[in-house]
């Protein structure tokens, strides 16, 4: 373990989980982290960003537009549980995912819980990916990706296109993913002690903010959903995590329908670590393993 990583472990158990712990109201939460974000995570200078609406039979999502690429588009949905982020707040990493890969990224601020349950957010991430395809943007050259919340979206959105017949991107990027809302998975257990960023103690109470009905439902826990024919796809997840088993059962359930799988297990790494890009080693070399890829042309 690298000394960078033993600082920023430190840090996010001793600072952000103890937060997330003792933190009641997502509005709260949401203030802290765009503060945090703002002060800390700026895009280089010079990046292209601008403020848009992607619209679709009469349903319009707000995003930001980052970065001017020719190597093709790439839908993003931010994480943070469902309750808080936002495109703003994750700048900074999508404008590092488009300029590594000469994308264009169009970051969606899909509407959040406990004011919008679900289905809201998969609602939105299907307008958002429709609303692509119809300014002429070919399939083949959208990249969904998504990370914590927002990677268990992008497989659901991925799960919803190919349930509805529809162009199926040309591949997705999933970091940390969360995949299984029925919260039954042994590593939420087993790395309760281990883990440096999410309480176990809040998930089931910030997981019934979202979902009202049936946790199974696929566009809520795409663990439960249907990929036969899905492009290919790289999953990012620590050993430590609460979440490893939700990527990794992910990994498994993909393979078994034929998905070609990229899979990255980072040792010890932090929830989402590729956030941390140009602070820690282990994040660039995890981008690294991304670009080569995104390199690949799809089958």
């Amino acid at each position: 373990m690298t000394f960078r990583l033993k600082v920023l472990n430190f840090l996010l158990r001793n600072v952000e989980r103890r937060a997330l712990l003792a933190t009641a109201e997502p509005s709260q939460i949401r203030r802290r982290v765009r503060l945090q974000t703002r002060l800390f995570f700026h895009p280089p200078f010079g990046t292209e960003i601008s403020s848009e609406a992607l619209s679709f039979s009469g349903q319009s999502v707000k995003c930001l537009k980052v970065g001017d690429g020719v190597g093709g588009v790439m839908l993003y949905l931010h994480g943070g549980a469902y309750i808080f982020g936002s495109a703003q707040t994750h700048r900074r990493f999508v404008a590092k995912l488009a300029a590594d890969n000469h994308l264009t990224a169009y970051s969606i601020n899909y509407r959040l819980a406990p004011e919008q349950p679900f289905p809201a957010a998969i609602d939105d991430a299907f307008t958002a990916y429709n609303a692509l395809l119809a300014r002429g943007i070919a399939a083949g050259s959208i990249t969904i990706a998504g990370d914590s919340a927002g990677g268990g979206l992008a497989l659901a959105l991925l799960h919803r296109l190919l349930a509805e017949g529809l162009p199926r991107p040309r591949n997705l990027l999933a970091f940390s993913p969360q995949t299984d809302l029925t919260l039954s998975n042994q590593s939420l257990v087993e790395n309760a002690k281990s883990e440096v960023m999410l309480p176990v103690e809040r998930m089931a109470e910030v997981r019934d903010m979202v979902v009202k009905g049936s946790v199974k439902d696929p566009l809520a826990s795409p663990l439960f959903g249907a990929f036969n024919n899905a492009p290919p796809v790289f999953i990012s997840v620590g050993t430590t995590e609460i979440l490893r088993d939700d990527g990794l059962k992910m990994v498994t359930k993909l393979r078994a329908s034929g998905v070609s799988v990229t899979v990255d297990i980072g040792e010890n790494l932090p929830h989402v670590w590729p956030f941390f890009h140009g602070m820690l080693p282990e994040a660039d070399a995890t981008l690294k393993r991304v670009q080569a890829f995104l390199s690949h042309p799809s089958p």
